[in-house]
């Protein structure tokens, strides 16, 4: 049963619900036409780094932010240019509050990792937000993360609509911004024929934080990264900056010669039970047991948790500040990324033969396993089919959905095959994951890697 709301106030008392839904979609159908007829065509590019102490603009409720380009309907899944990857322009976020004094509604986007757009009120209780993308074509990936507050204590009815995509991660909520839940499905309601949602919040003087997953932004990134960089078997340093100048960092683990392995991360920013499972899997890496002591002896892993922390801390869908797919661009290279992550692997390795293995870790509906199909050529070819196996062998009830492919797209997996003739897979984790679910996943899968590795090399 959905919470019950006074009606919009322009209908009739006894309009019933599915009514008042069409009337809000209508109305927010209007206003977004509104503004997007008022608006430039042409997003403003991108070129500087958010400040944590910038000023906060206040927006009287109803008025766009600055330029808002429209950008149509969802894309599939790779929309068409994505691998044309020279930069392009950006609609960055409005770090603002967006002010309903009359109904005691304060709506804010002023944080790191978040992202709304023009929010408008059709009465002292409802609500319609438009969720934007960094720029267009992109893939659905519908990040938005936002904080709302109110004068008095109350539930307010919030219409999700999307412009560039639709409705698809049900909300987390935060009371601290710290600890996170996720909405009850009895207060979401999604319109399936228009790609948009309903959702209803209680709200109070207290801040509700509300987003698309449970944000997880460069400063949690680095506190992680800080804390296993005091291990003396782990080595942290500075690779390059991002396209908006922000450090990319990389986690060097063991001293070992017998072989190495690379693993990134986080190249599409709302992939956050991916950044999880990364991270579990390196947390057993470093672990004081006596197959990761074994292990660090004798083997060498290079990790880059974190490539795109523009695009993270910007709320992007999925591009980085120089608007592209950052996993189409392995061939290419025109991101200051992908160059400093290729330059820094090329350059710390002498013999190509010593790499044994790639990882790059993503997030998507389920949990799938991409691999390389039978025309693909590497070294102990038969080495992931036989890691997977051991994983579902030891998670009960795991069974992996492995899609095979060759080196025709330009991602991460392909350019390390290409450039090491070792296998890899990108591990996509469900989106759904839970912190547990990806601590499982993700260090089984580490366990089952060294362990592997290891005795092999014994024999």
């Amino acid at each position: 049963m959905l919470p019950t709301i006074a009606p919009i106030q322009h209908l009739s008392g006894n309009t019933n619900s599915q009514q008042r839904i069409s009337a809000l979609l209508a109305v927010a159908a209007v206003m977004l036409a509104a503004i997007m007829a008022a608006c430039s065509s042409t997003p403003t590019k991108n070129t500087s780094t958010p400040q944590p102490h910038d000023t906060v603009a206040l927006e009287t409720g109803g008025t766009a932010a600055a330029t808002l380009p429209s950008y149509g309907q969802p894309q599939p899944y790779d929309p068409p240019g994505s691998t044309i990857t020279t930069s392009r322009a950006i609609q960055p976020v409005s770090h603002t509050v967006r002010d309903f004094t009359d109904a005691g509604v304060w709506f804010g986007s002023n944080f790191a990792g978040a992202r709304l757009g023009p929010v408008f009120s059709t009465s002292d209780s409802d609500f319609v937000a438009v969720v934007k993308p960094e720029n267009a074509p992109i893939n659905n990936s519908p990040w938005y993360a936002f904080k709302v507050w109110s004068r008095a204590r109350r539930t307010i009815r919030l219409h999700l609509t999307y412009d560039g995509g639709s409705h698809r991660y049900t909300p987390a909520i935060s009371n601290d911004g710290v600890h996170w839940r996720q909405l009850e499905s009895s207060r979401v309601q999604r319109e399936r024929t228009t790609g948009t949602a309903t959702i209803w919040l209680d709200v109070s003087r207290d801040t509700l934080w509300v987003s698309a997953r449970q944000p997880y932004t460069t400063d949690a990134v680095r506190s992680w990264e800080d804390s296993l960089s005091r291990l003396p078997f782990v080595r942290l340093d500075v690779i390059g900056t991002s396209t908006q100048g922000r450090p990319l960092r990389r986690l060097t683990i063991g001293e070992g010669k017998e072989g190495e392995v690379l693993i990134i991360g986080r190249q599409h920013p709302p992939e956050v039970t991916g950044a999880w499972a990364l991270e579990n899997f390196v947390e057993a890496l470093t672990a004081q047991t006596p197959l990761a002591q074994a292990f660090r002896q004798r083997f060498t892993v290079q990790v880059v948790a974190l490539v795109n922390p523009d695009g993270v801390d910007g709320g992007h869908w999925r591009h980085n500040a120089g608007g592209v797919d950052l996993n189409r661009d392995w061939f290419a290279f025109n991101q200051p990324e992908t160059r400093a992550v290729r330059d820094a692997f090329l350059g710390s390795i002498s013999n190509p033969n010593n790499v044994l293995f790639g990882l790059d870790f993503h997030s998507t509906w389920g949990d799938i396993f991409y691999t390389l199909d039978s025309t693909v050529t590497v070294r102990d070819p038969l080495f992931t089919e036989r890691w997977i196996g051991r994983i579902e062998e030891s998670v009960p009830g795991f069974t992996a959905r492995i899609e095979p492919s060759d080196l025709e797209s330009p991602i991460f997996k392909s350019w390390f095959v290409r450039q090491f003739g070792a296998p890899a897979v990108t591990y996509e984790m469900g989106e759904a994951a839970t912190r547990q679910r990806a601590h499982t996943i993700g260090t089984a899968a580490a366990q089952q890697m060294m362990t592997m590795m290891v005795e092999k090399r014994a024999q």
